[in-house]
């Protein structure tokens, strides 16, 4: 059956370099992408998320047991490149 649907631009790029490394045509890719969309488990919309972005630095915060001081992320610093050293 013959059908018609927009595709962004970006998106259409996309599906024909996947489809032409594939060695399928756009339509089939576009079918096989839907169906595994379909079969794929649904997911929980109102997951909280484990470690909530800061809005004003935009990084993960991540809460622990008491603050982390300038001399722990040192010691990490010089933990690490002890064990780089020894490979």
């Amino acid at each position: 059956m013959r059908t018609t649907i927009d595709i962004p631009e970006r998106e259409h790029e996309l599906f024909v370099s996947l489809a032409h490394s594939q060695r399928t045509s756009l339509s089939k890719l576009v079918v096989e992408l839907a169906l595994r969309g379909l079969k794929a488990p649904p997911r929980v919309a109102e997951e909280p998320e484990k470690y909530p972005i800061d809005p004003r630095t935009g990084f993960r915060v991540f809460k622990s047991g008491r603050p982390i001081t300038l001399e722990d992320i040192k010691a990490a610093e010089e933990e690490d490149d002890a064990r780089f050293a020894r490979r």
